[in-house]
């Protein structure tokens, strides 16, 4: 089973004077992505502190790790930080999994 990654984009000052061009460089780091191995689920621009995100399933963060080393060929107008998710109906199940209380609960006596 293929984990998910979110990797997020911010353009330098370098890079926004470039922004048209990374449009034609993703689309052709896409092919080569998807060659890798890694499924893009989806790529959006942002308003906020990030410029881009991209969504992206791969076999292992080896794997993962391949497409923000690809968009950093891509020239030094981008800064990129990628996270794991976790399903959020697996998320919610952890606590249940968890072998110790904290805070420990005093004990009567």
């Amino acid at each position: 089973m293929k984990t998910t990654y979110v990797t997020l984009i911010r353009f330098t000052s370098e890079g926004s004077e470039s922004i048209t061009d990374f449009g034609k460089a993703w689309e052709d780091a896409a092919q080569h992505i998807s060659a890798m191995g890694i499924t893009t689920i989806g790529a959006y621009g942002l308003l906020g502190p990030y410029d881009m995100m991209i969504l992206y399933q791969a076999a292992d963060q080896k794997s993962a790790a391949k497409l923000p080393l690809s968009l950093a060929k891509l020239g030094s107008g981008i800064k990129t930080e990628t996270w794991t998710t976790i399903p959020l109906d697996e998320f919610v199940r952890i606590p249940e999994q968890l072998l110790c209380e904290w805070p420990r609960k005093e004990t009567a006596g």
